[in-house]
């Protein structure tokens, strides 16, 4: 990944959450979220292989600068104690978006030692609801990190073109 973008895939790998920062300020990032799942090919006659399932792409949250700090340093104390947590990404004024990513327990998701249930909640105003949820281990999670400390060094003051 590059300084201006970060992701937390899944364990299996067949799924993933990215961000890409396409502009920022002091306090806030305006990001790009993409949520990607893969599966094996449904189709009658197809051959058996991963091909892409879904792919959800929000353009434009607004996300705190600080929140993200936040979830990093979540992650962090993650790797130490596999404590659950749930983080408000969204800066006081969020212009009518709620951004909420947790780790921990999901009574929905059969799961292992060492291994959780990312989930990443959006709401916009009354007009669109969503959560997607899959499995992470400590690697998925040092990948998040990393990309993350790149993320939250950046200073870019411009919007993609």
């Amino acid at each position: 990944m590059t300084d201006r973008r970060w992701s937390l895939p899944s364990n299996r790998g067949m799924e993933s959450l990215q961000c890409e920062v396409v502009g920022s300020t002091d306090r806030e990032m305006v990001c790009r979220f993409t949520l990607v799942g893969e599966y094996w090919n449904r189709a009658p006659e197809a051959e058996r292989e991963a091909t892409e399932d879904f792919r959800v792409v929000l353009p434009q949250v607004i996300v705190a600068r600080d929140a993200l700090g936040g979830l990093r340093q979540s992650f962090v104390d993650w790797l130490e104690d596999n404590g659950s947590f749930s983080c408000a990404l969204q800066p006081t004024d969020g212009g009518g978006q709620v951004l909420e990513v947790s780790l921990g327990d999901d009574p929905r998701f059969v799961r292992s030692t060492q291994k959780a249930v990312f989930t990443f909640s959006y709401f916009s105003g009354l007009v669109m609801t969503t959560s997607f949820s899959f499995m992470v281990d400590q690697s998925c999670v040092r990948m998040a990190i990393d990309g993350l400390t790149d993320c939250l060094r950046n200073k870019v003051k411009h919007l993609r073109p």
